[in-house]
């Protein structure tokens, strides 16, 4: 039968896997520093990148009907955005960063209006676009979109769709 192939060890209950999702979310409550944001260990300093993967992985857990604490979530958010300047000159860093945020701050149904931060951090990275790598631009239109800049969105979206080649070499 097909499921004797696929499950060779036979069927697992589905319980488990919410008893490990909320194992690993209270685990990630536990490792938030006291400044709102994350870093790479329990201790120590947190780092802007290893707070925007927190927020972004909470925003996708959210948004697939996860239950996740919002206040903890919005704390590190409001660290991050103060970090976004810290990075004026990391475009990459940046578009990472937004894209992280955007994700956060957009609802089920509608994309977020970006705060003062985010919008000077937009505007840097819109400024410097041509400087992001395929990836940085495409986090970065799905940071424009998700915080309702569609048309922005849409330009960076052409330029990725431009700057794609075929390869037809086998």
């Amino acid at each position: 039968s097909t499921a004797a192939q696929t499950h060779p060890y036979g069927a697992h209950d589905l319980g488990e896997l919410d008893r490990i999702t909320a194992a690993g979310m209270k685990r990630l409550d536990d490792f938030q520093h006291s400044d709102g944001g994350w870093g790479w260990w329990k201790e120590g300093d947190s780092d802007p990148y290893m707070t925007a993967y927190v927020i972004w992985g909470f925003a996708v857990a959210r948004d697939g009907g996860l239950s996740v604490h919002t206040q903890a979530v919005d704390r590190a958010a409001d660290w991050l955005d103060v970090k976004l300047v810290d990075y004026e000159t990391s475009y990459e860093q940046q578009a990472w960063m937004l894209h992280a945020l955007a994700a956060w701050r957009r609802t089920q149904k509608a994309a977020a209006a970006p705060n003062a931060l985010e919008t000077k951090a937009l505007g840097n990275v819109w400024e410097h676009r041509e400087k992001l790598s395929a990836y940085g631009r495409a986090l970065f239109a799905l940071a424009e979109h998700d915080f309702g800049n569609g048309e922005r969105a849409g330009v960076l979206v052409r330029n990725l769709e431009n700057g794609a080649r075929i390869d037809r070499a086998p």
